[in-house]
């Protein structure tokens, strides 16, 4: 019988943008070399401004499975960004056991900062080879069997509905 305290996470679907929660961190996609070039990092750099890949890109390279955190720039819903690699190169495709990698990273690295929510995305264009399905699977998945306690709420994010069905169709799958 163990002797370690259960617990919980609340799981939440988000059709929409990133920057419409509120939480305490971001995961941010990106490559080894931290570029926000494509998907949801690019959608940030966007959104906020050039210091905060300045910031990455002054730690990057960074291995696949390994996040690095920064400040979130002039965002005002986030705190921090949690930069998870998912693929090697910037143009390079995302395969999916380093998605599961960088959402295992996302959490472990919210844990370390004793975050309470943190909004994690699908991974974007990077993985247009692999199913939806198959990327809805290994990132809840990975929240699933995450052993420490990860942050207290998770919310997966994207502007796509059919990944939205995706996650809720593997998370609560019809019997």
């Amino acid at each position: 019988m163990s002797n370690r305290t259960p617990f919980t996470v609340e799981l939440h679907f988000k059709h929409g943008s990133l920057l419409d929660l509120n939480v305490d961190a971001i995961c941010c996609p990106t490559s080894s070399q931290g570029y926000m070039s494509q998907g949801p990092g690019l959608f940030i750099k966007e959104n906020s401004n050039e210091s905060i890949e300045e910031e990455i890109l002054d730690i990057a390279p960074l291995a696949i499975g390994s996040a690095a955190v920064t400040s979130s720039g002039n965002l005002t819903n986030t705190k921090l960004l949690i930069h998870c690699p998912n693929r090697l190169e910037d143009k390079a495709k995302a395969k999916i056991e380093h998605i599961r990698l960088s959402v295992r990273a996302a959490l472990v690295a919210g844990h370390h900062k004793k975050v309470e929510t943190i909004a994690i995305p699908a991974p974007g264009k990077c993985a247009k080879s692999i199913t939806m399905k198959e990327i809805a699977r290994a990132m809840i998945d990975e929240i699933r069997n995450y052993k420490d306690t990860p942050p207290m709420t998770v919310y997966l994010v994207d502007p796509d509905i059919e990944m939205i069905k995706s996650w809720e169709g593997y998370a609560f799958p019809q019997k």
